[in-house]
C-alpha cells in the first residue's frame, strides 16, 4: 500500500512539472531559451566589467559563469517554490492531494529547467577553457545537496507566504541583494577580512564555492565543505518540511 501511495505521489510530481514547464513557456517562440538570456546577459556585464576590476581572478568569465549558472537556479527555483501553493489553491481546494506536491513539483520543473541549460553551458564552459578532471565525479553530488536545500528553504517560506502573501513579496524585493551578498561575480578573498564572516553566514557562498571548487579550480571539495554543504542541507530539508507540515492544516482557510 504505502509502495503504490509512494508510486502515485511521485507519478502526481512529474505531472505537475511538467505543467510548470508547459504553462511556464506556453506561446513563447523560443521556449526554455529565455532561462539562458538572464545568465548570459549577466555574464556579458561581468565579463566586460568586472574582467578588469578583478584583473587577479584567472579566467573571469568562467570563473562568473560558474556562479551563475547555479545561481540562475536558486532564484528560479525560490520564486516558483514560494508561491506555488497559493497558485495551486484552485486544484488544492477540490482534489484531495498532497499539498507538499506542488512545491516538489515546482523543484522537479526547475531540476529539469536546469539540466537543459546545462548543455548551451557546459559549450560556453569549454569556450572559456574548461577542462574536465577526477573532481567532476563530485558535481552530482554537491547539486543534489544544492537541490535538497533549495527544496527545504522553498517549503519553509511557502508555508508562511500561504498566510502572508507579503513574504513572498519579500523575498522578492531581498533577492537582488542576496545575489550581491553571494561571491557571485567577485571572489571571497576581495572582501576585507573584518567582514568576511558576515559573508560566510550566506549558505550560498559555501554552495557557490563547492561548485567552484569542482568546476573552476579541478579540485575535490574540502571536508570541511562537505560537512558545511551536507548539514545546511540536511538542516534546511528539516526546517522546511515540518514547519510546511506543521502550517498545513490552515492553508485552505487561507486559500
Amino acid at each position: 500500500m504505502n509502495d503504490r501511495y509512494g508510486k502515485q505521489f511521485f507519478n502526481l510530481v512529474y505531472v505537475l512539472a511538467l505543467k510548470s514547464l508547459k504553462v511556464r513557456y506556453k506561446n513563447s517562440v523560443l521556449g526554455f531559451m529565455w532561462s539562458l538570456l538572464t545568465p548570459l546577459l549577466y555574464l556579458a556585464i561581468f565579463t566586460f566589467v568586472f574582467s578588469r576590476v578583478f584583473p587577479d581572478i584567472k579566467n573571469y568569465p568562467l570563473y562568473a559563469l560558474t556562479g551563475l549558472i547555479f545561481w540562475n537556479f536558486f532564484s528560479s527555483a525560490g520564486t516558483q517554490l514560494i508561491s506555488s501553493v497559493v497558485e495551486g489553491s484552485g486544484v488544492l481546494k477540490s482534489i484531495n492531494i498532497p499539498f507538499i506536491a506542488y512545491p516538489a513539483g515546482y523543484t522537479l520543473a526547475q531540476v529539469f529547467n536546469l539540466f537543459l541549460t546545462f548543455i548551451p553551458f557546459a559549450i560556453l564552459m569549454f569556450f572559456f577553457g574548461y577542462s574536465p578532471s577526477p573532481a567532476l565525479i563530485a558535481f552530482p553530488l554537491v547539486l543534489i545537496l544544492f537541490v535538497i536545500f533549495t527544496f527545504g528553504l522553498g517549503l519553509f517560506i511557502c508555508a508562511f507566504n500561504v498566510y502572508f502573501r507579503d513574504v513572498g513579496m519579500l523575498w522578492q524585493a531581498l533577492t537582488p541583494a542576496l545575489f550581491y551578498a553571494t561571491p557571485v561575480a567577485y571572489s571571497g578573498g576581495r572582501v576585507p577580512e573584518a567582514y568576511l564572516w558576515i559573508l560566510k553566514l550566506n549558505p550560498l557562498y559555501h554552495f557557490i564555492g563547492a561548485f567552484r571548487e569542482v568546476l573552476y579550480y579541478n579540485t575535490f571539495p574540502s571536508l570541511q565543505s562537505w560537512a558545511l554543504v551536507g548539514g545546511m542541507s540536511l538542516v534546511m530539508f528539516l526546517l522546511g518540511y515540518f514547519t510546511f507540515k506543521r502550517l498545513e492544516p490552515g492553508f485552505i482557510s487561507n486559500f
